[in-house]
């Protein structure tokens, strides 16, 4: 077999016309950098039109499509009740791979506890046999999820696990949290964890403003999470662990993680979702059920500030937060309804429609935010090998339009709010 030339590919992060050549499986390949950035796979790069083409090798002209790193993602659920789980893994693949997602921290849920080794190796095992994509878990902070008591930490990370967390709730028992911390912080576990006063949010459903009054909807105080924000910071400086402050959703949340770093603090991580850097309270209109999600969206200044914190790198990562819903627990009342959208089949494409091409960030924006900080941040790990996973290569072609249906979406839910929507940018080769 031959080796694959990529001719005319632009790298998203300059703009500069390449040429690629990629290797075959098994080569021995050296790591090459670009603008700092390892590219799996790839045995040679030089300027357009320099490289020397073996006649009958594959050639792929990239003509008017970037190449760029493969995206991580930070946040995502993929259980589905009433569906097999080695389904779900299939499909959240399916759908990572469309969005040009490599990998993923997939939360623990009530289908995947993981705060055991057999239900590790059974979602590795299942994940090596009907994933598109690179599956981590993140291993629960406490048994069961309840928030009491701490989880096997030794356990844990024998099976590679490097990321906690409860699903991104904070745990009722704090003073097991701060000693868990400390423990933890030995090993050098990281805690996710979003920022929340549950006495204060218990029963609330979406922001409190003019849309909550008029539906008649109890609202969630940001004060809530900017507490639980604080507390954390606090719980966790005091132990010496390292924190990842997961969905940061208000203006404040991010004031202060950026006092906090500039004090100096060390192993803080924060994340926004997408939908919160898109989206307001304004857009649950009359009940619609599809922009229910924990924390709520919030105000514009809200989505500015968390924007600008992208930008200056207070916030280190964009996620997806993907959750799956099914179709008839969405139809029910807003009160009834869960929370969370679906976000992995379109991920790069509606950072690139809504984001970039509107020039509020920038591919290195972009690349930093969604590629090398979340795989710094997560650690995978090549357990064979004992050294970081790359992110690989893939070409995206900004020109491409596609209208979301129910059709494309690979996860197999509909809960998300780009239905029937048109969206620029497509992953034509993802290589990986």
């Amino acid at each position: 077999m031959t080796n694959t030339y990529i001719t005319n590919a632009t790298w998203a992060l300059t703009g500069e016309k390449m040429d690629l050549r990629m290797g075959q499986a098994g080569d021995e390949l050296a790591t090459i950098f670009l603008n700092d950035i390892p590219l799996q796979g790839v045995n040679a790069i030089s300027p357009a039109g320099e490289m020397q083409i073996p006649t009958g090798a594959r050639v792929i002209d990239a003509e008017g499509q970037l190449f760029m790193p493969a995206l991580f993602d930070m946040h995502a659920s993929i259980n589905l009740a009433g569906r097999s789980k080695r389904e779900s893994i299939y499909r959240a693949g399916q759908a990572a791979n469309h969005g040009g997602v490599w990998g993923m921290l997939v939360m623990p849920s009530s289908g995947f506890v993981f705060d055991n080794a057999a239900t590790l190796d059974s979602f590795q095992d299942a994940v090596s046999q009907r994933s598109f994509a690179t599956m981590i878990p993140a291993g629960c902070i406490s048994e069961n999820m309840q928030g009491e008591q701490q989880a096997p930490y030794n356990t844990l990370a024998a099976r590679g696990i490097s990321i906690l967390s409860d699903a991104g709730k904070m745990p009722s028992n704090l003073l097991m949290l701060h000693r868990a911390m400390k423990y933890a912080a030995e090993m050098g576990l990281t805690f996710a964890i979003r920022g929340d006063v549950p006495v204060l949010t218990d029963k609330t459903y979406m922001h409190p403003s003019t849309t909550s009054y008029n539906l008649g909807l109890h609202g969630t105080p940001a004060c809530a999470e900017e507490i639980g924000i604080e507390t954390l910071i606090r719980l966790a400086r005091d132990a010496g662990a390292k924190l990842h402050l997961q969905t940061v959703s208000t203006a404040e949340g991010v004031n202060i993680i950026r006092r906090a770093k500039a004090s100096g603090m060390k192993g803080l991580t924060a994340e926004v979702a997408l939908h919160h850097l898109l989206y307001t309270h304004e857009n649950v209109g009359d009940y619609d059920t599809t922009f229910k999600t924990v924390p709520p969206l919030r105000e514009q200044t809200d989505c500015d500030a968390l924007l600008a914190g992208v930008k200056d790198g207070t916030i280190d990562c964009i996620v997806t937060d993907h959750t799956p819903c099914m179709p008839f627990a969405k139809k029910q009342d807003f009160v009834s309804a869960p929370q969370g959208m679906v976000a992995l089949d379109n991920f790069l494409p509606c950072i690139y429609t809504h984001l970039i091409s509107t020039g509020k960030l920038t591919w290195a924006d972009v690349c930093r935010v969604c590629c090398t900080n979340p795989v710094h941040i997560a650690n995978p790990y090549d357990q064979e090998e004992d050294v970081p996973m790359n992110a690989p290569l893939m070409l995206f072609a900004p020109e491409v339009h596609h209208k979301v249906t129910p059709d494309s979406l690979y996860c197999g839910t509909l809960n998300t709010p780009l239905l029937e929507t048109v969206l620029s940018g497509a992953v034509t080769l993802p290589l990986y």
